[in-house]
């Protein structure tokens, strides 16, 4: 006997549910995707986390406090060194 499979008709529902879940519990649900699955919501972390991570590296990132002047002054040092050793 051949059993064919029917198409059911659903319609598809857009609801919220507050479900409430610790850092563990999403821990394990990550754990038990697929690699492929992992790496779509690294991608959303990414993407959800970039202008946090964006802030956070231009606070550690020294300002650029150099004109020109400067950087010539620097190399004729460095040259007068250079060749006075």
């Amino acid at each position: 006997m051949v059993l064919k499979h029917q198409k059911m008709n659903t319609q598809l529902y857009n609801r919220t549910y507050n479900v409430p879940l610790s850092f563990d519990d999403i821990l394990k649900i990550v754990k038990s995707m697929s690699i492929q699955d992992k790496l779509k919501v690294e991608r959303e972390l990414e993407n959800e986390t970039l202008l946090f991570r964006a802030k956070k590296l231009d606070t550690k990132v020294k300002k650029n406090t150099l004109n020109m002047n400067d950087i010539v002054a620097e190399i004729e040092e460095y040259r007068i060194e250079k060749n006075g050793k």
